[in-house]
């Protein structure tokens, strides 16, 4: 399948994606997905695109971020802290603002009191140090580092990567013990030689800063959590996660702990692991409307960093959560070699709970390249709006519960489109009340929809196909469920046949072409169905193009990518005495009139 989508602008220079992983893992070239545009929340009428799908879009990688190394001599001034110096290393114990500047091959090492707060403030500084880490913070309350107005600083750890465990040693070029700030409207470049670029074992919070951060191991990492909250981050893993936190239990307040927070700014994570990996949750939101939220992922194959032949990531995913992931509003853009967005169920939490598997998408929009699955919640996996495009995966969408209660989903998979796995629980079930679905499979023994359970539609919108082609061996159908199949509403269209017809309410009606399913007209109230692939009638041609479905009631416009064999819709829309049309660029393909419940197209 190849589609073209529309990136937003301010995107286009953060990455290059891959339709399908599986098949290619050059991070130069893109196959795209339909993207529909929307269209109000009548999930019954979907004018399909707004731009050209054979437009090529591609999302190159960020401008890099460069600074000037400053080379005056360093200066550290207080009016109303405490520090004292022992050689090339400043030792600050009170709290107090600091203003550091200028180059010093040495460091900043924070002893202060357990209630105090320390804030330093980097006026252009090149901060250097192959003995520790170049700033540490040890003790105290709070460490805040501020980069100034227009400066440009650079923290560089030049130790050589860590081989074992030394308790005497910091964890990153920027190391503390307690809570982390790192603000500013200037630049701040951190190269982590050693282990991580940016570590702190308890809150780190970024906020209107430039920051690029570069770990030997993690790029960025807060151990009990990790907020950002606005300006520009960039964070390279070289051979671990680019975001992290590793902890899930309780604070001493009862504050949950292990969650990853991007509620604004522009995010870029190139990483070898898992690009964004959080030991609870992962919330992506969007808190001011003037300042979008823009996070866009390399991982595994797709990172600048990979080199199969000396190194084997054992995880390399987009998004990881060992509990749940809330995407509420702004961009998501993954590219990685393992899920694009995945949630754990089972694993054992220190809160003395187990990882939910839930992943939550609200709003936004949601853009996944996958080398296995786009979004893969190990128990449930709800749509309730924004939009979704997985351009290339092995199954698009994988859970063991699926419920779509609105938004805009369009899926191609290399092998199911969407799949009730039935991994984690004995049963699944496909639920859908609102909302547009568009899934489209590679050729092979490939489904549209697959569900090992049940499959219920009530509302919204689904066009789902199965292996294209005009013939084939009966493999391959647009939906396979082995449970039951309900339907009191919606719309339901179909390419190349259904597994079984569905056990519809009297206000869905059908129409198809013949050949399309065993039954007379393949209305058979929950009889078997026919994998049909050829059509009986050689004056139809369903040929790839773009497609409008329209009469009473009714109007769904998509793409089709290849030859399908034949066409299926039930629909509570469908108005007796109607008729109703199916064009390809503006031409009349099929056309009917709905005489009664059940029509056969010829």
């Amino acid at each position: 399948m190849k589609k073209r989508l529309l990136i937003p602008l301010s995107l286009l220079a953060m990455l290059t994606l891959v339709g399908c992983a599986t098949a290619n893992n050059s991070a130069s070239t893109n196959t795209g997905a339909n993207t529909g545009a929307d269209t109000g929340t009548g999930a019954e009428t979907n004018t399909g695109s707004d731009y050209d799908y054979n437009e090529e879009i591609t999302v190159e990688d960020p401008v890099d971020i460069e600074v000037e190394e400053v080379e005056s001599e360093f200066d550290i001034s207080t009016e109303d802290g405490e520090y004292s110096k022992d050689g090339n290393i400043y030792r600050i114990t009170k709290a107090g603002t600091y203003v550091l500047e200028g180059k010093l091959e040495g460091q900043i090492l924070i002893e202060a009191g357990d209630d105090d707060e320390v804030v330093l403030e980097l006026n252009g500084v090149t901060i250097s140090y192959d003995q520790d880490s170049p700033i540490k913070a040890v003790s105290g309350s709070k460490l805040e580092v501020s980069a100034k107005n227009d400066t440009d600083n650079v923290i560089k750890d030049n130790r050589s990567a860590k081989t074992t465990e030394i308790a005497s040693q910091g964890e990153g070029a920027i190391s503390a013990d307690i809570d982390l700030k790192l603000k500013g409207a200037g630049t701040l470049v951190v190269t982590g030689n050693y282990n991580n670029g940016v570590h702190t074992s308890k809150d780190l919070t970024i906020q209107k800063l430039t920051l690029k951060s570069t770990g030997y191991n993690n790029a960025i990492k807060g151990k009990d959590s990790v907020t950002i909250t606005s300006g520009t981050v960039q964070a390279y893993a070289v051979t671990g996660n680019g975001i992290k936190t590793d902890d899930s239990d309780l604070s001493s307040k009862g504050k949950q702990r292990g969650t990853i927070t991007i509620n604004g700014g522009t995010v870029y994570v190139d990483s070898l692991h898992d690009a964004i990996d959080a030991s609870y949750n992962i919330v992506v939101d969007e808190l001011d409307s003037e300042a979008p939220t823009e996070v866009s992922i390399k991982a595994g194959t797709y990172s600048s960093n990979y080199n199969r032949s000396t190194f084997k990531a054992d995880s390399e995913k987009g998004l990881k959560a060992a509990n749940e992931i809330t995407i509420n509003k702004g961009t998501v853009v993954v590219a990685a070699s393992d899920d694009a967005v995945h949630a754990n169920y089972g694993d054992a939490l220190e809160n003395g709970n187990k990882g939910l598997g839930n992943i939550t998408v609200n709003d936004g929009l949601i853009q996944v390249a996958s080398g296995d699955d786009g979004l893969h919640a190990d128990n449930t996996l709800t749509v309730n709006g924004g939009k979704i495009v997985v351009t290339g995966a092995t199954e698009g969408y994988e859970a063991n519960y699926i419920n779509i209660n609105g938004g805009y989903s369009y899926i191609y998979g290399t092998d199911d489109g969407v799949n009730c796995s039935k991994k984690s629980f004995n049963s699944c079930a496909f639920v859908m009340t609102d909302g547009y679905l568009d899934v489209a499979v590679k050729s092979g023994d490939t489904d549209g929809i697959d569900s090992n359970g049940n499959f219920t539609l009530s509302g919204g919108t689904i066009v789902t196909r199965g292996s294209p082609g005009t013939t084939g061996s009966g493999m391959s159908t647009g939906m396979d469920v082995d449970g039951t199949i309900s339907m009191t509403g919606g719309t339901l269209i179909a390419f190349n046949g259904l597994e079984k017809s569905p056990t519809a309410s009297s206000t869905v009606k059908y129409a198809g072409t013949s050949g399309a399913n065993s039954s007379s007209g393949g209305f058979s109230g929950g009889g078997p169905g026919w994998r049909a692939y050829g059509n009986t009638s050689s004056s139809i041609s369903l040929a790839a193009g773009n497609y409008t479905l329209s009469g009473t009631g009714l109007e769904v416009s998509f793409t089709n990518d290849y030859i399908y064999g034949s066409f299926q819709i039930y629909s509570s829309s469908l108005t007796t005495g109607s008729t109703y049309t199916l064009s390809r660029s503006g031409t009349a393909v099929l056309s009917w009139t709905q005489s009664s419940n059940s029509v056969t197209i010829s």
